[in-house]
């Protein structure tokens, strides 16, 4: 497995250590010769891993004394960041889609006005769920994606292409073309049917990402509802400033 890898895999790996309780704040982590062993890693392997946690906020390095948690959430964008099309594509390719139920789910009209789906409109209902990078990684994302159901072939297409989004399926084999991303996110937290397929615990802090994918014509190709445990989600917002005009970027 190729250095990189290893020190990916090694930092996730500590970084759920610390969001979990087992190692924490104020805590020393195991020693670089500890991990090397316990891990099965070169020594340099381990400090990357270390470095990519020291530079996320979570751990401060002292000469001679240790490696000490000082924070239990990552004050940077560290483990995934999802702001752009090209980010969600890497995603479905690092981290391919496990579907776990598909059903016909009649949209009722308080759905349907946080979704902006039509009400009483019979869809199919796709619940997956994202894996980790890993074996032992937990699965980075919960979802639900909602399809009309005169695209039902694709869902057998989707089986046999995880690394692939829905929304490329659709352009693939109907031929229609996504010209927008409509985007909200909000704060909220892990219900039981979520936390048990993320494999982590009920009421965790989340976030939830509505996504509408829209064609040229403001007509709904594809609806998402996509969890993240927080602690395996970045969402990064840049601001600066060109001659004195505050310029966002998302990042």
């Amino acid at each position: 497995m190729k250095r990189d890898s290893l020190k990916q895999r090694l930092a996730h790996k500590l970084t759920r250590g610390i969001a979990s309780g087992l190692y924490p704040v104020g805590s020393f982590l195991p020693t670089e010769m500890q991990l090397t062993e316990r891990e099965n890693c070169s020594r340099q392997t381990v400090r990357a891993a270390l470095a990519e946690l020291e530079r996320a906020g979570l751990i401060r390095r002292k000469p001679h004394v240790g490696t000490q948690v000082i924070n239990r959430n990552t004050s940077k964008g560290f483990d995934k960041q999802l702001s752009s099309f090209a980010d969600l594509k890497r995603l479905a390719s690092n981290n391919p889609r496990q579907v776990i139920d598909i059903r016909e789910e009649v949209i009722s009209l308080e759905f349907a006005q946080k979704t902006g789906l039509r009400a009483g409109e019979p869809m199919i209902r796709l619940t997956m769920i994202r894996k980790g990078e890993g074996p032992d990684e937990p699965p980075i994302a919960f979802t639900l994606e909602y399809l009309d159901k005169k695209y039902h072939d694709l869902i057998a297409v989707s089986r046999k292409r995880p690394d692939l989004l829905m929304i490329d399926l659709l352009s693939r084999e109907y031929g229609l073309k996504c010209s927008e991303i409509r985007q909200s996110i909000e704060a909220t937290v892990l219900s039981p049917q979520a936390a048990e397929a993320l494999q982590a615990t009920p009421g965790t802090p989340s976030l939830r990402i509505f996504r509408r994918y829209l064609d040229a014509n403001n007509h709904v190709l594809l609806t998402t509802i996509s969890y993240h445990p927080a602690e395996r989600y970045a969402f990064n917002l840049n601001v600066s400033l060109q001659n004195g005009t505050p310029v966002v970027k998302i990042v």
